[in-house]
């Protein structure tokens, strides 16, 4: 079984290639699904910096309700969406997605010391500053 962290950079990478594709409301899901897994990872600063960023796009979506996705995952609410989530983009299809879209993304594992930097490189961030911003 793929690991919480293999999901989280999964979905970060489909987001961002929903994202190159301009299919928003595909990647605001992509980022429901990462932010899902940074929280339950206690990655405060990625789950919250996913949590705007979706609100940047869609002022009304559900996420709004709760002041970080830490809580959202808690409620009951969040759960029946998150589980229509997970049905619409299970992992096997994200992959099939991100390869039939020919999205390359050369960051790996490897090359960053913490799995937070790693995770901000994934992004196109800077840790340093999705801590000053999210942390």
């Amino acid at each position: 079984m793929v690991d919480q962290l293999q999901e989280l950079v999964l979905f970060l990478r489909l987001a961002q290639a929903f994202k190159n594709r301009l299919q928003m409301s595909d990647r605001d899901r992509a980022l429901v699904l990462a932010g899902t897994y940074a929280a339950m990872l206690q990655m405060k600063p990625v789950a919250e910096f996913c949590r705007t960023v979706i609100l940047q796009n869609n002022h009304g979506h559900m996420l709004r309700k709760w002041p970080t996705f830490g809580q959202a995952i808690e409620e009951p609410d969040f759960g029946t969406f998150l589980k229509q989530v997970r049905r619409r983009f299970p992992t096997e299809r994200a992959e099939i997605l991100l390869q039939e879209m020919g999205y390359e993304c050369d960051v790996r594992r490897t090359d960053h010391e913490t799995e937070e930097e790693y995770v901000a490189a994934v992004m196109g961030v800077d840790t340093e500053w999705l801590r000053e911003h999210f942390g």
